[in-house]
């Protein structure tokens, strides 16, 4: 939200006919591999690991899924069921803003839906990851899958950390390129680590300082602003008794005067207000 194109994506695609990207994750930054994301038309596929889940160089991961942060804390939660199923801490957490391209659809962010309704998708998905690196690991350390042990992303051999090796170290920015099943095992409920704590919200303090940018705070160019004019009216007696009819046409209709489109100019010559229009 730092600066505005001159045309939308879907003018970019109308002009051009059509658009084919390739793109691979090797080597990439935890930026660069988002921005390569949301060249490409979304949303990502559902089915993959990948749409979900990034595994970086430096032994973070990032969590991508499809429900909004308004303030309610859903992605630190979000984020503690991911790292619940990754066995990593959140300090090896981030999360991506949501945005159409980038995000999987997960539907609307209503009715405090995030959390009983995103969180089972991200828990699978964050396990089916972690079933991917396990098997990574033992064919780089040369054993079984169910003789390893996770704990903060470093994979072990029975917790023998002479036999170990680093999520960023089997995957490192390149992709799982792995089916998201359902299927994988997930963490028996009671031998949880992370979900069962109280850890900082990860929204309060740009919420707190008024800098998280909310849908509200977005500008265009040549954007208007609905405002609402009435004039003034002063107490009067009660109106007489109408008939339905009148009264179903008056629920229907609305003032001319009620509706009109202001730039963000007039709206705060009018208003007073140096910065923001009404945010609903």
């Amino acid at each position: 939200m730092t600066g505005t194109l001159p045309f939308s994506r879907r003018d970019l695609l109308k002009g051009g006919g059509g658009l084919v990207i390739g793109f691979s994750f090797a080597g990439a930054t935890p930026d660069a591999a988002s921005a390569a994301r949301g060249d490409a038309a979304g949303p990502p596929d559902p089915n993959a690991v990948d749409s979900w889940i990034a595994v970086h160089r430096d032994n973070t991961a990032t969590v991508y899924f499809g429900k909004v942060e308004l303030g309610q804390g859903n992605t630190t939660g979000l984020l503690q069921i991911a790292g619940e199923e990754l066995d990593l801490d959140m300090s090896q957490l981030s999360a991506v803003r949501v945005d159409t391209n980038v995000s999987p659809n997960q539907g609307a962010t209503v009715s405090s839906s995030s959390i009983h309704r995103g969180g089972p998708q991200v828990r699978a998905a964050a396990a089916e990851a972690r079933q991917a690196l396990l098997q990574l690991a033992a064919m780089r350390l040369g054993v079984q899958p169910g003789s390893l042990t996770v704990a903060n992303g470093i994979v072990s051999v029975g917790g023998d950390p002479r036999r170990s090796v680093k999520y960023g170290d089997l995957l490192g920015d390149k992709p799982f390129n792995a089916k998201f099943t359902g299927t994988a095992p997930q963490k028996p409920i009671g031998q949880d680590k992370l979900v069962a704590t109280r850890v900082p919200r990860l929204d309060i303090p740009d919420n707190v300082s008024g800098t998280y940018e909310h849908m509200q705070h977005v500008r265009v160019p040549g954007m208007l602003h609905g405002s609402c004019g009435r004039a003034g009216r002063a107490p009067t007696a009660p109106a007489p008794r109408r008939r339905a009819s009148t009264r179903a046409r008056s629920r229907t209709s609305r003032p001319a005067s009620c509706t009109r489109a202001t730039s963000s100019a007039s709206w705060r010559s009018a208003s007073g207000t140096p910065s923001r229009p009404p945010s609903n």
